[in-house]
């Protein structure tokens, strides 16, 4: 599997979310792409050190540590963000495609652990996966049937459709056991909204 760097690139996020060590846990282990809360504008935080980021961020987490981690977030036009100045707050959703999971060390340096590759594949070299049956994001209509939906990062015009099953609806192709993927033009979907 490549460096997540030569795939996405990690400071294509206008925004950034800092994690609880908690959170980190939840990704690496478990696959969690839950998004919600403060986020700090990606241009601002340069240079800062985790317990910077941790302040301006509010984020009180009970076990600190010497480095924080931080994902990036482009947001979508499906993504309800309410900015004001250098933090905006974005309401439940999953993580963007191409979000990618950074870990800030004590002395300011930084390194990408991983990225969100789209609910088909989860976060790549995360130990968990999260088959999106849960309702979060965005959800489409096509051909009468509703499927979990993701943007391709930096993308508007078309989305990924996520089935999961015992086998894939015609046109989808393995992504995993027992998840599937298509990616269709937006226009061909009846109906395409956020949860």
């Amino acid at each position: 599997m490549p460096n997540p760097t030569e795939v996405h690139d990690p400071r294509s996020g206008g925004w950034v979310a800092v994690l609880t060590a908690a959170t980190t846990t939840a990704i690496l282990q478990d696959g969690f792409d839950t998004l919600e809360g403060v986020l700090l504008d990606a241009a601002r935080i340069g240079g800062l050190r985790p317990d910077d980021l941790r302040a301006l961020a509010g984020v009180d987490d009970p076990t600190p540590r010497a480095f924080v981690d931080l994902v990036t977030v482009a947001p979508h036009p499906l993504m309800t963000l309410q900015v004001e100045g250098d933090v905006a707050s974005v309401e439940r959703t999953r993580v963007p495609n191409g979000s990618c999971l950074w870990r800030v060390d004590a002395d300011g340096s930084r390194r990408v652990l991983t990225y969100f590759d789209g609910p088909a594949y989860g976060w790549r070299n995360g130990r968990g996966y999260l088959a999106p049956v849960e309702p979060l994001g965005p959800w489409a209509t096509f051909e009468g049937h509703e499927y979990a939906a993701a943007f391709p990062a930096g993308e508007t015009e078309r989305v990924g459709l996520v089935a999961v099953g015992d086998e894939p609806p015609e046109g989808f192709a393995w992504t995993r056991p027992g998840i599937s993927q298509r990616y269709v033009p937006v226009t061909e979907l009846e109906s395409l909204t956020t949860r």
